[in-house]
């Protein structure tokens, strides 16, 4: 009997470190590219690239703007927010798209909401983000190369 529960506990340690090795943890290079995003109705692009470590550096064009985002994935999850870059006129402005995603807290304004994306299991990628009608949840894949 004794020899069936070391076995049973061999067999059992053996499939949960196999299961550990075969589930990958995301990494930058897995998020770079460009994606085509359905939001509320909407296709978004976001164009990915990766920078030091775990950070990135990204685009999301969206009803002709563009908005530049930075980002870090930390486990699994990659958190983007706007960069302030500066306009035509010569003031700040958040990334060139919707407050609520680069621009500073005032007290008019609150702090920032980040865009979260996830890499799914089918190779897809999901996520959430403010607008101004609320929390919007969305959906994307990679963009397809071309054949030559």
């Amino acid at each position: 009997m004794l020899k069936k529960v070391t076995y049973l506990i061999a067999v059992l340690a053996m499939s949960t470190i196999t299961a550990a090795q075969d589930k990958k943890t995301a990494t930058v290079a897995d998020y770079a590219g460009t994606w085509n995003i359905e939001l509320m109705s909407h296709q978004v692009a976001l164009v990915i690239e990766p920078a030091e470590g775990n950070k990135v550096t990204a685009t999301m064009m969206m009803m002709g703007n563009d908005m530049p985002l930075k980002g870090e994935l930390v486990d699994g999850a990659l958190t983007l927010v706007g960069v302030k870059t500066e306009g035509a006129t010569g003031e700040l402005k958040a990334g060139g798209g919707p407050a609520q995603h680069g621009g500073e807290a005032t007290a008019q304004r609150p702090p920032a909401k980040p865009i979260i994306a996830r890499l799914q299991e089918d190779g897809t990628l999901a996520g959430e983000m403010m607008t101004n009608m609320g929390a919007a949840k969305w959906t994307g894949e990679r963009l397809k190369k071309k054949k030559q």
